[in-house]
């Protein structure tokens, strides 16, 4: 009989069921340690700990601290109390922030002094987030958003072809008065005015615009935006005067598809009067027209000028974003006595915050020389961030931020050659528009 040899076991397989074991039995020794930890474990003894101080702590034998914050869990307010200094002099530790605020409203506690000189105190308060907040005053006062008036206004619209299109009131008033933001500045401070324009088209970046920036930023809606009421309402709730974009012929528009309402210097009067009247019956609520090109067109007398005159009746403001041949609109402006006012500065023609930043400082050398200033972007978000930014330091400069309409009611009462002569859509009371 032969004699039968066993096969030898495959290294591979050994392998797999060495491995398989081994895993099984560290891991029930890792699940077991887990849960004995879990039961019996201390969290807080879980790792090493360290208590910093970031201040001196108080006890009975320590003075307390000259700034101490108190926070209480339940209902989270902040208490920071001002200890009296009068008899110290220069002890090292923290200032006084000089705030208190109970039941949540920061308070400003300041004095009265006269750093300039005799007969100039000025009123020293704390700024929060940019806003100066007076003795007395508290962080919402200063901050409180008024909303304008919801569009339409009862008699500031008349039916035309089957458009509503805005008109001035029976009363003379005007909607370049009547949509527009108020402003009083009784200092005779310069001022500055920014339009943020192309809204309405990027829900996003027209959510931060009106959300974000100051109210006294004017905001520029497409026309053909979609919603573009409802966004207008938004913007004049939360305080902002708008305008509406009106597409103009400019000399070259590259590989840009022109807008099917762009008002065209080689057209008739009444094919751009019956552009021009679609693009004013999309929407109401505005102050005023801000052209999109128009380099062509605007350099065309013949066929610009109607379309001012038309903008000037129906009581409306108009401004030039820069564009426009300075010189002829002014011309224009002053014969169709049309509230008229020109940017000084295309804020973002370079997206950069170097450039952007270099378009501000140049708007207040303007402001402080001239008294006004009007600068014009897009709703870019690093135009919305910078403009933010550099809004909240204007009042440290002397300088006050202002709506682009208290620029161009301001152009207007200048324009007018006596004082018998009346303007529509300016300060003073216009007739009632014959068209309308």
């Amino acid at each position: 009989m032969a004699n039968r040899r066993d096969a030898e076991p495959s290294p591979l397989r050994a392998g797999v069921m060495h491995t398989g074991l081994s895993l099984l039995v560290f891991g029930g020794i890792a699940g077991a340690l887990g849960l004995a930890i879990y039961m019996m474990g201390d969290p807080s003894e879980a790792g090493p700990k360290q208590t910093l101080a970031l201040f001196e702590t108080t006890n009975s034998a320590a003075p307390p601290l000259k700034t101490r914050l108190k926070t209480d869990v339940v209902s989270a307010r902040l208490s920071i109390e001002t200890p009296d200094y009068s008899e110290e002099a220069g002890s090292g530790d923290l200032p006084d922030l000089g705030i208190e605020a109970p039941d949540e409203t920061v308070m400003a506690a300041a004095e009265t002094a006269d750093p300039v000189g005799e007969g100039d105190a000025e009123t020293i308060g704390v700024r929060i987030n940019g806003k100066l907040v007076k003795p007395g005053e508290s962080y919402g006062d200063v901050t409180r958003v008024v909303s304008l008036e919801r569009a339409p206004i009862a008699g500031m619209t008349e039916r035309l072809n089957g458009m509503t299109l805005p008109r001035v009131s029976p009363d003379g008033l005007a909607p370049a008065d009547a949509y527009a933001r108020p402003f009083i500045n009784p200092g005779n401070k310069p001022v500055v005015a920014i339009v943020v324009g192309g809204l309405g088209i990027n829900a996003t970046h027209t959510k931060s615009a009106i959300e974000e920036l100051p109210p006294e930023v004017t905001l520029s809606f497409a026309p053909d935006a979609t919603s573009l009421q409802t966004w207008i309402n938004r913007a004049r709730a939360a305080g902002h005067e708008v305008l509406i974009e009106t597409p103009m012929e400019a000399y070259d528009y590259g590989r840009m598809k022109m807008h099917p309402l762009t008002l065209l210097a080689s057209d008739n009067e009444a094919l751009n009067q019956a552009r021009l009247d679609r693009i004013l019956s999309r929407s109401t609520g505005y102050f005023g027209l801000i052209n999109s090109q128009g380099s062509k067109i605007g350099d065309d007398e013949a066929a610009m000028k109607p379309m001012l005159q038309a903008v000037s009746d129906r009581g409306l403001a108009f401004i030039d974003d820069g564009g426009l041949d300075a010189a002829n609109m002014k011309q224009l402006s002053g014969e169709t006595r049309l509230r008229y006012v020109r940017a000084d500065s295309a804020i973002d023609a370079k997206l950069s915050a170097e450039d952007i930043s270099s378009e501000f400082m140049e708007l207040e050398s303007q402001a402080l020389e001239n008294g006004a200033a009007l600068g014009a972007g897009y709703a870019f978000p690093i135009t919305i961030e910078m403009v933010k930014t550099w809004t909240a330091g204007l009042e440290q400069k002397g300088i006050v931020l202002a709506p682009a309409s208290a620029l161009a009611a301001k152009a207007a009462s200048a324009e007018i050659p006596s004082e018998d002569s009346v303007r529509t859509g300016s300060l003073e009371q216009p007739p009632v528009n014959p068209h309308g």
